[in-house]
């Protein structure tokens, strides 16, 4: 069988969309677990501060400023810090 006749590559095809179909399936429930889990961290620093007085909490964002690093825990921690200052009013950027 030539192996770019229409049959084989429409067996391919669907091979591939049923692969596809479950790797979504899979990567939907891995992006309800990582949900899950920023909106926890998210939560935990939002409670760290709200116990933060005003002075605090400035002191915190002009630390965070300087700060170059990024990463998925670091977006958590600036998701809340920005949440409070909204909240308080405080100018974040």
């Amino acid at each position: 069988m030539n192996p770019n006749s229409d049959l084989k590559n429409n067996e391919s095809v669907m091979a591939a969309n049923a692969e596809s179909s479950t790797i979504k399936a899979s990567n939907a429930e891995t992006s309800t677990v990582d949900a899950d889990y920023a909106e926890s961290r998210i939560s935990e620093y939002a409670a760290r501060f709200a116990a933060y007085s005003d002075e605090r909490l400035k002191q915190t964002i002009d630390h965070e400023r300087k700060v170059r690093g990024w990463g998925s825990e670091r977006s958590y921690f600036l998701a809340a810090l920005r949440g409070e200052c909204e909240k308080r009013g405080i100018d974040y950027c």
